[in-house]
């Protein structure tokens, strides 16, 4: 008798715990469905998110993004001129390919390789919650980085100045810098004007062009480098369809640029055969000295704010007021 007591005691106690470990439940659960009533609705975009959109379409990012992969040099030079820090760079290998303004703000990163075929695998051993690619360079790879992390897709080795200050815009908003990103923007108006008040010979025409050994490559007002020449008010000679197009010696020649800027990738060029031949001589560029060797990383890699405004600095003190 005296242990069925104590048993029903225990059941009964048993049961009295079970009971009121039931209600507390129902409680946090009433509690939890009255919280989900009350941030309704749910279409609003929750605090912190980002929407930008890009040139595929709309990113959002579920908050701003800490580790950020860019794909080119360009896209660093935006981020940096922002203050932020990417954790990998599609770099060629080659640091010496930064600007030194750029370079000087970068601390460590990872590099992801070739900025034509960056190594997915590595991209994704990062972590990112953000990567930055060119519709053009990287169509290939974008399925496989928005299989990693959302991937901002901006069309930037095709695009002239005034698509790389929208691109700029896009970048500063993605990475929660936007009032910056303003800020800064004006900033590299005024020293833009600025540049271009000191420009007293931009009536002349002016070429930039990549030379390498195989060849001379003019770069219209189509391209971002012409169209900032176009910006600061010279005339492209050029006049091509094309962004990048490759020019003979006779080509140049008809073309008869008054000025040349010269970005060498190498030692020597091309140019260093066509300076033997009596038709260099008769470029207008070539008879009044107006050919200036300029460095590509600045002149052509780092499409950003900080390599337009080296463009504009390498101008004046070539082409400036005296």
């Amino acid at each position: 008798m005296h242990h069925w007591i104590n048993r029903a005691l225990r059941t009964a106690l048993l049961l009295v715990f079970t009971l009121s470990l039931a209600a507390c439940g129902q409680a946090a659960s009433t509690n939890q469905a009255s919280n989900n009533n009350a941030n309704q609705p749910s279409a609003a975009p929750s605090e912190g998110e980002i929407t930008v959109t890009d040139a595929q379409g709309t990113v959002t990012l579920p908050k701003t993004p800490s580790r950020i992969i860019t794909m080119d040099f360009s896209f660093t030079d935006m981020l940096v001129t922002l203050g932020v820090q990417p954790v990998g760079i599609a770099d060629d290998d080659s640091p010496e390919l930064f600007m030194d303004s750029v370079k000087s703000q970068l601390t460590d990163y990872t590099s992801v390789g070739s900025r034509y075929e960056p190594n997915i695998e590595l991209v994704s051993s990062l972590k990112p919650d953000l990567i930055i690619a060119d519709i053009n360079k990287h169509k290939n790879a974008i399925t496989q980085m928005q299989a990693i992390a959302p991937v901002l897709v901006l069309d930037d080795f095709q695009a002239d100045y005034d698509q790389m200050l929208k691109n700029y815009a896009i970048i500063a908003k993605a990475v929660g810098k936007e009032e910056e990103g303003k800020k800064r923007l004006q900033e590299h108006e005024a020293k833009m004007a600025e540049a271009k008040s000191k420009i007293k010979s931009n009536n002349l025409t002016v070429l930039p062009a990549v030379v390498n050994p195989k060849g001379f490559f003019g770069h219209s007002d189509h391209s971002y480098t012409g169209s900032v020449l176009a910006e600061l008010g010279f005339a492209d000679p050029v006049k091509h369809d094309e962004s990048y197009p490759q020019l003979t010696l006779e080509q140049l020649v008809e073309t008869n640029p008054q000025a040349l800027f010269l970005m060498p990738t190498e030692e020597v060029t091309i140019v260093n055969q066509w300076e033997t031949n009596p038709l260099w001589q008769k470029i207008d560029a070539v008879a009044n000295n107006n050919v200036y060797k300029v460095e590509r990383r600045n002149w052509a890699l780092s499409r950003g704010m900080l390599g337009s405004e080296k463009i504009a600095e390498d101008i004046v003190n070539q082409l400036g007021e005296k």
